[in-house]
């Protein structure tokens, strides 16, 4: 503890960690709106910095710092594995799928806070999702590359042949709605009413993997809670758990219109365009992958692919071996493998969220935008905090 100035009476801790969480989802979530209005690109980064100033400053007040100093320096070395690969690098200033790492140290620090502030911008989200759904319109509407070329990213670019609506809120598009929504029900695997605000979400963006995964999160949350062959026994809870799954299915059905729930139908169907195109990125994925030199399998080559197909891999292992390597995706795996034999002795069912975590990395970059990318090492942090 600091004791010359007894600054801590005059500026609590917590006030300063909590502020560095505030800055950090701020950055996150609202730096396309200040994009838009301020026609600034230095929003986010200049929250970031502010809230790693304040996170400095309250181990400098408390002298201490709350998370487990494992996963800190584990965390930490992120930035060292960054400076050593990205001189290999075809775009050696991407440093988003490694600091994102330094950023979840803060927000662990402060991680009690950082689960009720989410929780409100949660709700907050469900109501501006809904709003877009109903008007049919975005909020705003950004202009970005694509591998179609420079587009404007507005509700026709996203609505594709069959004219759909797909909410997205403050974020890019319906897609990084959806990985937020992937990223909050695995957070908060525990919380039934929070994953149902959570469906609705993805219901809204029309994410056929969010769908997935909220349902599948929240079919193993009542597998988890109560024994099935009990439950024969305990009709009223049985009628409440049907009468969930039938609310959840009505509620589908009266929302989407035929072509969205068409949409969702053809997830697992190859022929479908966009899943043919995704597949088609994986090939190109391996085969620049198989043709690629010793140092960058090792150290990775971030932007190359992208360079040349104007579009990542939409495999997030695969993309992690393209853009960073092997050491990049060891770095990234070896907390999973370690989830995974704990997780085995102590508590077998996490193992099944840990797999539905992986496979959302096979058919979803999860770990490339920023925001999701902390989703990543929180949802980490969630397993490994309870064997501590």
């Amino acid at each position: 503890m600091y004791n010359g100035l007894n600054i801590n009476k005059i500026i609590p801790s917590n006030i300063l960690g909590n502020l560095s969480v505030i800055l950090i989802i701020v950055g996150f979530y609202f730096y396309l709106i200040a994009e838009i209005v301020f026609d600034s690109f230095s929003f986010r980064p200049a929250f970031l910095i502010s809230a790693y100033i304040f996170f400095l400053l309250n181990i400098f007040i408390t002298g201490k710092i709350k998370i487990d100093h494992q996963l800190f320096f584990y965390l930490s070395v992120s930035l060292i594995i960054y400076a050593i690969s990205s001189p290999f690098w075809l775009v050696p200033y991407d440093i988003n799928v490694y600091l994102s790492a330094i950023t979840a140290i803060v927000i662990i620090n402060n991680y009690e806070f950082f689960l009720k502030a989410i929780k409100v911008f949660i709700f907050c989200t469900l109501l501006l999702a809904f709003y877009e759904f109903v008007t049919k319109e975005y909020l705003f509407v950004v202009e970005r590359q694509t591998y179609l070329g420079f587009r404007r990213l507005d509700e026709v670019f996203f609505g594709g042949l069959s004219g759909i609506f797909r909410a997205k809120v403050y974020f890019e598009g319906p897609l990084a709605l959806s990985q937020f929504a992937i990223g909050a029900a695995l957070l908060f695997r525990n919380n039934l009413k929070l994953l149902y605000t959570i469906l609705l979400i993805s219901i809204f963006a029309n994410g056929r993997l969010g769908i997935v995964v909220c349902v599948g999160v929240i079919a193993l949350y009542y597998f988890k809670r109560y024994d099935i062959g009990s439950l024969i026994l305990k009709p009223k809870t049985l009628l409440i758990i049907l009468t969930s799954f039938i609310s959840v299915i009505v509620l589908f059905f009266s929302v989407l219109d035929k072509a969205s729930i068409e949409r969702l139908t053809e997830a697992f169907n190859t022929s479908n365009k966009g899943n043919s195109d995704r597949i088609q990125f994986w090939i190109d994925g391996f085969k620049m992958l198989m043709h690629t030199d010793l140092t960058h399998l090792i150290f990775g080559n971030n932007g190359k692919f992208e360079s040349v197909y104007n579009n990542n891999a939409e495999n997030g292992w695969l993309t992690l071996l393209l853009n960073n390597g092997i050491v990049g995706f060891v770095y990234y795996f070896i907390p999973i493998i370690h989830i995974i034999i704990v997780s085995i002795k102590k508590t077998p069912m996490d193992v099944i969220y840990i797999f539905l975590f992986i496979f959302c990395m096979f058919v979803q970059t999860f770990h490339l935008g920023a925001s999701a990318n902390l989703f990543y090492w929180l949802i980490v942090f969630s397993f490994l905090k309870p064997h501590k």
